[in-house]
């Protein structure tokens, strides 16, 4: 609270803060702690002026729920930076510097008055506010999680304050900030560690004898020239699929377990990888056996679709799907052995009977439901073929 031309001007943040322009405007930045975040953000309301909802786009509840979920299981979190838009009559920024014309202007105490507090909107961050004000009431909750909300309500994100109240530029500005490139699915399976099935694709990348030095890490796919047989994302998908099935999911349970006990996940990969893609096609056996050398992989891709990612992961699909029923997957291998991979093939091409290249096709139709059809076929063929 400050006496200003005799009248009383009241604040809800007074805060240190760094200042600078950009786009033409003032913007501040600063630290703000996760409990006077959760009491000072504006939060989407439900009103039909949505002033609020105006500036973002529609709330997801499942977004907000994972990160949640995020914040309440990990110690070592992180969250990005949040993005806010007040009109210029809120702020009021005082340097530390005084007002000589050659002292740093830029480095003061910004406080935020409390009658021009409701022209503040988020453009940028509403699933993390929700979260973190779930994370708190869930925590705070349970009464056995003292110390971890302690700690959350201890911690702090980054906010960037813009001096903008103006609607229709605070949506272009979520616009604008929205075109930034997102990550990389391959940086991703390189990088997150807390998925199991990231780890096993690292692991499985340099431990498979069929793998290791023929998966592609700076792309998320493999080009037609490559000497690799998979990118370490699509791999790391297969490998889910080898583990769930192919319409299958993995629950926060599993994952956490794989992580704790990765040995029946790794050796279920290392057995798949060496053992069975070397026995169901001659092309990986090759490989495995030095017959074929990597500098021939890009030609073989017009002969054969044994080096398509959908082709892959299918097959991982194929052998969860038959161990299901069966304990040796030895007669499923020979099944697909004797089959056809040749792109274009009519006859005795497995892919187009079981539906997922059209006949005289090059390539697989990677929609869901057509490779869940194929490989329920697969198998179903396999099995006959095993009387």
């Amino acid at each position: 609270m400050v006496l200003v031309a005799d009248r009383v001007v009241e604040y809800s943040l007074c805060t240190p803060a760094y200042r600078f322009r950009q786009g033409g405007r003032d913007v501040y930045s600063f630290p703000l702690d996760l409990t006077t975040l959760d009491n000072l953000l504006p939060e989407r309301v439900d009103d039909r002026l949505g002033t609020v909802e105006d500036a973002q786009r529609p709330l997801t509840p499942s977004h907000a729920t994972r990160i949640q979920d995020y914040l309440t299981t990990q110690d070592n979190w992180l969250l990005g930076t949040l993005l806010l838009g007040i009109a210029p009559e809120a702020v009021d920024f005082r340097s530390y510097q005084g007002d000589s014309a050659d002292a740093v202007q830029d480095v003061g105490e910004l406080r935020l008055r409390s009658d021009c507090l409701e022209t503040m909107k988020m453009f940028d961050g509403q699933h993390r506010r929700r979260a973190i004000k779930d994370a708190l009431r869930q925590l705070s909750q349970d009464g056995r999680r003292v110390d971890k909300v302690a700690a959350l309500r201890a911690s702090a994100v980054p906010i960037m304050l813009y001096a903008e109240g103006n609607i229709d530029a605070l949506r272009q500005m979520f616009a604008d900030a929205s075109r930034t490139k997102p990550i990389e699915r391959n940086t991703v399976a390189r990088f997150d560690l807390q998925d199991a099935f990231n780890v096993a694709a690292l692991w499985l990348s340099e431990s498979s004898d069929l793998l290791s030095g023929r998966v592609e890490m700076e792309r998320a796919s493999v080009a037609r020239t490559s000497e690799n047989i998979i990118s370490i994302n699509q791999l790391a998908m297969a490998l889910k699929t080898l583990m769930v099935g192919y319409k299958g999911r993995v629950s926060k349970d599993l994952n956490s377990a794989y992580l704790l006990n990765p040995e029946e996940l790794h050796e279920t990969c290392w057995i798949w990888a060496d053992d069975f893609l070397p026995a169901a096609r001659e092309e990986y056996d090759a490989l495995l056996a030095g017959e074929v050398d990597n500098s021939e992989i890009p030609q073989q891709r017009s002969g054969t679709m044994a080096y398509n990612a959908t082709v892959i992961r299918l097959l991982a699909g194929c052998y969860y799907e038959w161990l299901k029923d069966e304990e040796d997957w030895q007669p499923l291998a020979d099944f697909i052995r004797s089959t056809s991979l040749e792109p274009g093939k009519r006859e005795d091409a497995l892919l187009v009977d079981a539906g997922l290249v059209i006949p005289g096709g090059t390539t697989p139709i990677a929609r869901a439901h057509q490779v869940a059809r194929a490989i329920d076929y697969i198998v179903s063929c396999a099995r006959e073929s095993n009387g």
